[in-house]
């Protein structure tokens, strides 16, 4: 598993890209990576994307724990998880049902281009996060 995160300045977005096999474990330190990114570029809207995910070994406990973390992207900024494969996408909706009251702005989409249109972004321009 690999994960990336980049910030789009221009459009504000910070992302986070996981790939190949993900675990309970790498899952969330990819979440503890992202919210110390995310305070370095305060506030910003946010996208993760699952799309290059080769297997998914995350429990329903790790989701239902990572529901009750603190948000990484601030209350009223919209954050959008892309996840193309049906497993995928149903555990990351039953993420965004189980956190629905401290993230009301969180939607789950199939692709990179719902996405942006959800977003409202036409170019994005991003550059890796030191």
């Amino acid at each position: 598993m690999s994960f990336t995160i980049e910030f789009d300045a221009k459009n504000n977005i910070l992302r986070g890209t996981l790939k190949g096999q993900v675990t309970d474990a790498m899952l969330l330190d990819c979440y503890a990576v992202a919210a110390q990114c995310a305070a370095l570029h305060p506030p910003c809207r946010g996208i993760w994307d699952f799309s290059a995910v080769t297997e998914f070994k995350v429990s329903n406990a790790t989701i239902k724990q990572a529901a009750l973390r603190r948000p990484i992207i601030s209350s009223g900024y919209m954050r959008v998880i892309v996840a193309s494969h049906d497993f995928l996408f149903g555990m990351m909706r039953m993420l965004q049902l189980l956190s629905e009251e401290a993230r009301p702005e969180l939607v789950v989409v199939r692709t990179m281009e719902e996405a942006y249109q959800w977003l409202r972004v036409d170019a994005p321009d991003f550059a890796p996060v030191a």
